[in-house]
């Protein structure tokens, strides 16, 4: 059963594509210099940037509060500080794209 099935699609399938199959004339027009045309476009510089370039201060911890009784006592924790950097890791360019 199967294999009569898969036979009769594939059979269904050589027509459909045998009759849609047709022959066309067309004109084109060919540059007989040999030219060819590309499409010019531009593309802008590329940076990395580092967000742990330059650092400024640690990592530390602090104490806030008044030391009695019955009083609240705050430990923070004050990450480090840096300051962004970026490196150049592609020049601006212009590039020819074949059309």
């Amino acid at each position: 059963m199967r294999k009569v099935l898969l036979t009769l699609i594939a059979l269904t399938g050589v027509v459909s594509f045998s009759a849609t199959a047709d022959a066309r004339w067309y004109k084109k027009d060919v540059d007989e210099r040999g030219s060819k045309c590309y499409l010019v476009e531009y593309i802008p510089s590329l940076y990395k940037y580092n967000t742990r370039g330059k650092l400024v201060t640690g990592e530390s911890t602090t104490w806030t509060g008044d030391i009695e009784d019955g009083a609240t006592i705050y430990h923070r924790r004050n990450p480090s500080v840096y300051i962004t950097t970026k490196k150049l890791v592609e020049k601006d360019h212009y590039t020819l794209v074949p059309c």
